[in-house]
């Protein structure tokens, strides 16, 4: 049943997604994935905070209601066009989960030496043996589990092992490799609306092919790592269609993709504050509508707002460090120079950096509007972001750029590929347009009478 949780994960969350965005099929299973894994995650932890207990399928039900009501009033986009160019991507997809999907990290649940069970996965047991989170939080001191990181990845296990009726490790790490197919789709849909399908296609297959990409996914599945990084991209990617196209659709898409980031991982607040700026700056210059004003605040508020209350209730610290504390230069170099190194390793991330630096270039040469630097801007954030990080000396230098630096860069490489997809969509648009003579009408011969 836990595997028909992740399926029905999908299919509920593409059936609630605004019918405006026109995500194909494909596409509106991969975003709504992401959709429903948050909105599920943040309804486990209200419904806790409430008192009102767990049963998977009263969790689903509001799910259901929502799609057969939406689904009443009109169907979901249906229109699926493949043509030769869909190959790339699709062979890419299916060439990576052939090459991934037997294999099998065995590490016991109770090593505290991988990170990805004594931080993340070990949360989802916990929940479930206890039935809410009071009692792991009451307890955090006793384990070494970061308790005071956000709850997505955990609370989302613990609903699948409410379906399926007991803990299931490996279900646990499947959710890894299914947000790893939710970030082609997304990846595909957003570059189809940016640059078109041939774009699409090509970048959507970069992304599949980009060996740190698939290898955080299922080698390292159970980390978060995979799951911000489709968040971050959602969030970067609608946030740019929403400053060129002022939709109040893509708006709230960038809300809730940035506030989705922020409740995965740590560095998701820090991309959230980020997006939250950027977007605050457009309103007031345009003196937005409080409509748009309510779409940037409610989702952070609602969620992280609680999240935050609980957290200082139980005195959880959010990391154990705070960015630009106890900055020492020394470890900035440190950390910048083997960043650096890791980010253009041709062998790890293919051309994901190099593809955002040439667009930036692009950008300067051909003089871009603004709004095409919000996607380099985020990136580029976030990497100075890791710097501040490891300039604190909270662990020590080596070892822990040698565990994390891989998965930092991991977050944002799709999201530099979707910048070279921008650029390359506002190069298009620059070209001149042929102009085909219209054919010459045809003369009518008089009938002889």
């Amino acid at each position: 049943m836990g595997v028909f949780g992740l399926a029905v994960t999908a299919i509920l969350g593409w059936l609630v997604l605004p019918r405006r965005l026109q995500a194909n099929p494909i596409e509106g299973l991969c975003l709504g994935f992401a959709l429903a894994v948050f909105g599920i995650s943040a309804e486990m932890f209200l419904f806790d905070l409430v008192g009102l207990g767990w049963n998977g399928w009263v969790i689903l039900a509001p799910w259901v209601a929502g799609a057969a009501w939406l689904t009443g009033k009109r169907r979901p986009f249906l229109d699926l066009k493949l043509d030769a160019w869909q190959l790339a991507p699709a062979l890419a997809g299916l060439a990576v989960l052939g090459a991934w999907w037997p294999y099998e990290r065995g590490m016991p649940l109770t090593s505290q030496t991988w990170d990805a069970w004594a931080i993340w996965l070990f949360k989802a047991n916990a929940f479930y043996l206890d039935q809410g989170i009071d009692a792991y939080l009451a307890r955090s001191a006793e384990f070494l589990g970061q308790p005071g990181y956000p709850l997505l990845t955990p609370l989302y296990a613990t609903f699948l092992y409410q379906l399926e009726g007991g803990v299931s490790d490996q279900l646990g790490k499947l959710t890894s490799p299914c947000f790893f197919v939710a970030l082609l789709g997304s990846v595909h849909y957003l570059a189809r609306r940016i640059a078109g399908v041939v774009a699409a296609a090509l970048f959507t297959a970069s992304v599949a092919l980009t060996p740190l990409l698939s290898q955080v996914a299922f080698e390292l599945a159970g980390y978060a790592d995979t799951a911000l990084s489709v968040y971050m991209l959602l969030a970067g990617g609608f946030l740019y269609v929403w400053l060129r196209e002022d939709s109040v659709v893509d708006l709230g898409a960038a809300s809730i993709a940035a506030t989705a980031a922020a409740w995965t991982k740590n560095e998701g607040q820090l991309f959230l504050a980020a997006v939250v700026a950027i977007i605050a700056i457009r309103l007031v210059r345009r003196h937005g509508h409080i409509s748009r004003w309510a779409w940037l605040a409610g989702p952070p508020l609602a969620l992280l707002g609680p999240w935050s209350l609980v957290r200082m209730g139980q005195s959880v610290e959010a990391s154990g460090f705070t960015l630009g504390a106890d900055f020492q230069a020394a470890l900035f170099g440190t950390a910048l120079s083997t960043m650096l190194a890791k980010a253009f390793t041709l062998g790890s991330l293919n051309l994901a950096f190099v593809a955002v630096v040439a667009a930036s270039v692009a950008g300067i040469l051909l003089k871009l509007q603004r709004s095409f630097w919000v996607v380099p801007g985020l990136v580029a954030w976030q990497f100075l972001g890791a710097l501040l990080a490891y300039s604190t000396g909270r662990n020590e230098i080596e070892w822990w750029l040698a565990t994390s630096a891989d998965r930092l860069l991991s977050q944002t490489a799709p999201l530099a590929i979707l910048a070279a997809a921008i650029a390359y969509g506002l190069w298009i648009e620059r070209l001149p347009v042929e102009v085909v003579p219209a054919p010459a009408p045809k003369s009518k011969k008089r009938r002889r009478r």
